[in-house]
């Protein structure tokens, strides 16, 4: 078969398999199918072959997004089938994607490829030990690659959103970008491979089914050619030109961006002006996306309107962007933050930054996830100073109900659950799991979620053992208790009542962080 061995060549040009394990979504689609039998037929090669690299271990991950009633069922179970017989580990998820959706305020296309990327990460969690190098294999091909950069060119993008997807993202791989869907289909009718066909892909209420089953053929009919290759021509060379422009760009930003009394790191408008547009909007772009972890909701139109306000250079002055975030004039220099973000948060001082997603506590420096204290070292009823931080820990062993007290920085967790346990910063692998939620996801997507800039994270205060997160001052908490509603459910979870003799037989603490400075001016 040729696209199996077109597949090797691309998987090794770009080291796709450069990993241990391969988390591989499948549908029960074209696609997904063929993808996942080329790779199941170059592990079984490898096998044979002592002379090929070790083939990373596949485990098949399907979500069912309970919205196509039988039909979907008949999809996992197609999948089911097809691992059953080769041996393949096979992973289910069912999701409901349409309440999702609506408790999110999404559409459902946004709902599902979320879904789908958390149960992924779920799986590598539940079958693999932690410190295996993991990827997860996706089927977008060379027509999905098409349709990206169209719908990309309309939506108001700005050059980079024209370079398409690559073959690898992270830890995401796509190994059949590079095939058409003919190849696709011509290999599962030469191997009988059976594969489902999804109504939905008909369903032209979804905007990309839209791009694919009415725009490009309408394309092709007015220009007399396929698109395909001619939007892919343009996307290698838009590739080309933004890999250039992305080195220049990055070595003045690292170079001249810098904190403002708001927190929120600011580039001067003199940088901006004296640069080419073509750079200048870059850097407009890497300023947004650092902010906020990416800038696909800035579009064009935006950047014309950010430039055109770091040319007037008037401190004070400021534009609404989408989604309640603002570009504004300070210090000579332009910033981009939420406009709740906006009163000084003090984060070099006190040691506190103020977000939507509450109140984060930081170190003075990023100190790479050492320990900054140790719980097992707890004594009680002192309060001691936090390792590289402005802050204070309080240690109290609660002996009656009176001493419950709640605030944002008040965290309640009996001995047995801090035995290990330490206050430190971020470290690759961590994982969060929401006290009350039936799932966790890994600490920097949770991150994302409540909206915690990317330049603070390095520096932020958190309770850790091992690799799970406890609790984040400020923020949330995974284990013990941190208010009142959740304090009863706690002791209900323990088949416990919340009464004095409870609270002495669990050994409870109550942990308090204290700003050292807000204590001096007391």
């Amino acid at each position: 078969m040729s696209l199996l061995l077109d597949c090797r060549k691309y998987c090794l040009t770009y080291g796709l398999l450069s990993c241990e394990a391969l988390i591989v979504g499948v549908s029960g689609g074209a696609d997904s199918m063929c993808l996942l039998d080329i790779l199941f037929s170059l592990s079984e090669e490898a096998k044979k072959n002592e002379s090929l690299q070790v083939f990373p271990r596949i485990i098949a991950a399907h979500v069912n997004h309970c919205l196509r009633g039988e039909a979907a069922d008949y999809d996992e179970d197609l999948v089911r089938q097809y691992c059953r017989q080769r041996s393949i580990t096979f992973a289910v998820g069912k999701i409901d994607i349409q309440a999702l959706a609506k408790e999110k305020k999404i559409s459902l296309e946004q709902a599902g490829r979320s879904a789908r990327y958390d149960f992924f990460e779920e799986t590598a969690r539940k079958y693999l030990p932690e410190s295996s190098v993991v990827y997860t294999a996706v089927a977008h091909h060379r027509e999905d690659q098409a349709e990206t950069i169209l719908m990309n060119l309309f939506r108001g993008t700005g050059p980079d959103g024209l370079c398409g997807m690559k073959p690898r993202s992270g830890d995401i791989i796509r190994p059949l970008l590079f095939a058409s869907k003919e190849d696709i289909l011509s290999y599962l009718e030469a191997k009988k491979i059976l594969y489902s066909d999804d109504l939905s892909n008909f369903d032209n209420t979804y905007t990309r089914n839209r791009w694919r089953n009415q725009i490009m053929p309408l394309i092709a009919d007015v220009s007399r050619k396929d698109p395909v290759l001619p939007l892919l021509g343009f996307a290698e060379l838009a590739s080309a030109d933004k890999e250039y422009f992305d080195e220049k760009v990055f070595e003045i930003y690292k170079n001249k961006a810098y904190r403002g009394g708001s927190g929120a790191y600011g580039l001067p408008c003199e940088v901006i002006r004296n640069e080419h547009r073509a750079i200048a909007s870059r850097l407009v772009r890497l300023l947004y996306s650092e902010r906020f972890s990416s800038a696909t909701d800035l579009t064009a139109a935006h950047v014309s309107s950010i430039l055109s306000l770091a040319a007037e250079g008037s401190n004070g002055r400021r534009i609404s962007l989408a989604h309640g975030k603002t570009a504004y004039l300070a210090e000579g220099a332009l910033f981009i933050d939420e406009i709740s973000d906006l009163t000084p948060a003090g984060a070099g001082i006190s040691g506190i930054w103020s977000t939507k997603g509450g109140q984060v506590l930081l170190c003075r420096e990023e100190t790479k996830g050492a320990p900054l204290y140790v719980f097992s070292n707890i004594a009680a009823n002192r309060v001691v100073s936090i390792s590289k931080t402005y802050l204070d820990v309080e240690v109290i062993l609660v002996e009656n109900l009176e001493q419950v007290v709640y605030n944002s920085r008040t965290w309640y967790c009996p001995a047995a659950l801090l035995a290990g346990a330490v206050f430190r910063t971020k470290r690759q692998g961590d994982w969060f799991s929401r006290a009350g939620s039936t799932g966790g996801k890994p600490l920097r997507r949770f991150l994302t979620d409540r909206k915690i800039p990317v330049f603070v994270r390095d520096r932020m205060l958190l309770a850790a053992n091992e690799s799970q997160v406890l609790w984040i001052p400020g923020v949330s908490f995974a284990a013990g208790f941190a208010d009142e509603a959740s304090g009863r459910r706690y002791f209900e979870s323990c088949g416990l009542e919340m009464n004095k003799s409870s609270v002495r037989e669990m050994a409870l603490y109550r942990i308090t962080i204290l700003d050292r400075n807000e204590q001096e001016e007391h």
